[in-house]
């Protein structure tokens, strides 16, 4: 198992990139706030001649979340583009990639963090949004949770939907998001219940591969190796990028502050990442560094 390369910047290790993909929550922002150094990281990777991708597992559109990368005070003019696994999976659907049931799923339950959310997701595509589960239903959709779900809420809606036989699409498989004081659980452990439940879910996001794809469609001439994945899950962003391909760097600072210490030195670091690379079943990253800078 090689040992990761520990750097302070991105900027030590542009040469060997054309895009830089960033996950959003945890490396750009806590939810709340932009972390101190993200916008200067973003200007320098622009200014070093990379296209700089935003990769979120968000349930949402990508327009929404560029708008809300914007208003969080992160500069959205160095960002090429913004692929989102809500985004994937709206042009699957619309584009016939991907089958539930042998068919193109158009009609779905929503489970969402706003009510508006699931109509503003199928906007301009065929899909369809239903207020309850019955055999008309393709799936359920988990878009996103409010904060205080609680891991029991919708046991009711599931045990309806195990009796149609109603599959469930997660567009965000993340399974806790850091807000600015606590982490809350996000749709990627319900699914988890679901699957516990014995209720088929169909994974859309990192660390799958369709929100992968759809970042290289976007640069369709480019190799794997030529993109960059800046995340802090190895369960996602890591996992994720080495699955499809591409080199990764990881970010301590995120989800995973707490098993690095402040005091650690690098052979702490090194051996707390190969450690945590052997509990997600993959490789170390191939870079690590504290902070997006």
């Amino acid at each position: 198992m090689s040992a990761p390369i520990l750097i302070d910047s991105l900027e030590e290790v542009l040469e060997s990139f054309d895009v830089v993909v960033l996950d959003q929550f945890g490396v750009l922002h806590n939810g709340s706030a932009c972390y101190a150094s993200a916008g200067g990281a973003m200007r320098m990777l622009q200014a070093r001649g990379k296209e700089v991708f935003v990769l979120s597992n968000s349930g949402k559109r990508s327009d929404l979340n560029l708008n809300r990368i914007g208003k969080i005070g992160l500069p959205v003019e160095t960002i090429s583009w913004v692929v989102t696994s809500g985004e994937a999976l709206w042009q699957d659907v619309n584009e016939s990639r991907i089958r539930v049931a042998g068919q193109i799923p158009k009609r779905f339950y929503p489970i969402c963090g706003h009510p508006d959310d699931p109509k503003v997701w199928a906007s301009g595509s065929n899909a369809e949004i239903s207020d309850e589960i019955d055999p008309s239903c393709d799936a359920i959709l988990l878009m996103g949770l409010t904060d205080d779900t609680g891991e029991t809420e919708y046991d009711g809606a599931f045990q309806q939907a195990l009796e149609f036989k109603v599959p469930l699409i997660c567009s965000n498989p993340d399974k806790t998001s850091p807000r600015a004081d606590r982490f809350v659980m996000s749709p990627g452990a319900l699914a988890d219940r679901y699957a516990a439940m014995g209720g088929e879910v169909i994974w859309y996001g990192k660390p799958h591969a369709p929100v992968f794809q759809a970042v290289m469609r976007c640069r369709p001439e480019l190799a794997a190796n030529r993109f960059l994945m800046v995340g802090d899950s190895l369960e996602h962003d890591i996992a994720g990028g080495q699955n499809v391909g591409f080199k990764t760097a990881f970010v301590r600072g995120g989800i995973h502050t707490s098993d690095f210490p402040n005091s650690a030195g690098n052979d702490q670091i090194e051996a707390t990442l190969r450690s945590l690379a052997k509990q997600n079943r993959i490789q170390p990253p191939d870079f690590s560094l504290n902070m997006l800078a």
